[in-house]
């Protein structure tokens, strides 16, 4: 791994940097190809963190925002009464941000994007954390919590489009606080121009190998031009899955796959669909 350093200034957040009795930094972020990483950089990675500490009993006792630009971006102060608590940090660039949900009977405490803000690349970290006397200082490893899928086009888009809906199912839009891992069962969309090709979506994998279903539509305005469904996708976290073939014959399984890892993402993996 290549970590990433990210110089914060001091900022009053829970605590002031006078009376605050845990500090939380974020120091790297794992899977990122960044030698000597300056302040400037760290637009590279994600334009908003969010700090979140949790109860013993999974409630959210506070939350700190933070957007690229602000002083500070990159440290959190909290003024933390003895005791246990759950930690939770995330990197994203969505737009906006997530929502935090508490414990219930069924889940854990949890971290939730939307389809209206947004679906990135974003890097997690969660620690228990037992407070006592002595002040905690604790700077953080960040780790890629999503897969990513690529589709790379090999026939003709209609040409009165001029956007591109995909719509999926199979992983999730929200990460358990605990495990890391996605916890809901989402239906995720995510908009593309006509021009952005190869379209890139994200999602949080259920465990470590996962599958998508996914319908791809062609648009012209809110004229639907065509759709067509790719399923049982595999996915992986911190792998990008490439879907080549043609996505708007309107046709199911008519392309092909191979996944292909990024260098910058994790160690290549190498793997066969038949095509029907």
């Amino acid at each position: 791994m290549l970590a990433a350093s990210v110089q914060c200034e001091k900022m009053n957040l829970s605590g002031d940097d006078d009376d605050a009795n845990v500090v939380l930094r974020v120091l790297s972020f794992e899977q990122m190809p960044f030698g000597a990483m300056t302040r400037a950089d760290v637009t590279q990675v994600c334009n908003r963190l969010n700090f979140v500490v949790f109860s013993e009993d999974g409630e959210r006792l506070e939350q700190v925002n933070q957007e690229l630009g602000e002083a500070g971006f990159g440290a959190g102060y909290f003024n933390l009464a003895e005791g246990t608590y759950q930690l939770a940090i995330v990197a994203h660039s969505s737009g906006g941000n997530p929502t935090v949900n508490k414990r219930t009977a069924n889940k854990h405490e949890s971290i939730a994007f939307t389809n209206a803000k947004g679906y990135t690349d974003t890097f997690f970290f969660t620690q228990r954390l037992e407070v006592g006397e002595e002040p905690i200082d604790l700077s953080v490893n960040l780790k890629r919590v999503v897969a990513k899928v690529r589709f790379v086009n090999e026939d003709a888009i209609p040409a009165k489009t001029d956007s591109i809906r995909f719509h999926y199912t199979g992983g999730s839009g929200s990460i358990d606080a605990l495990t890391s891992y996605g916890n809901v069962h989402s239906d995720q969309y995510a908009w593309r121009h006509k021009a952005d090709s190869p379209y890139e979506i994200y999602t949080i994998p259920w465990q470590d190998n996962d599958y998508l279903d996914v319908t791809i539509e062609a648009f012209h305005g809110s004229d639907r031009l065509t759709s067509s469904v790719v399923n049982d996708i595999p996915i992986r976290r911190n792998c990008i899955t490439t879907c080549r073939g043609q996505l708007f014959n309107g046709k199911v399984g008519k392309v092909s796959f191979t996944i292909s890892v990024d260098d910058n993402w994790g160690t290549p993996i190498d793997y066969e669909i038949p095509v029907h």
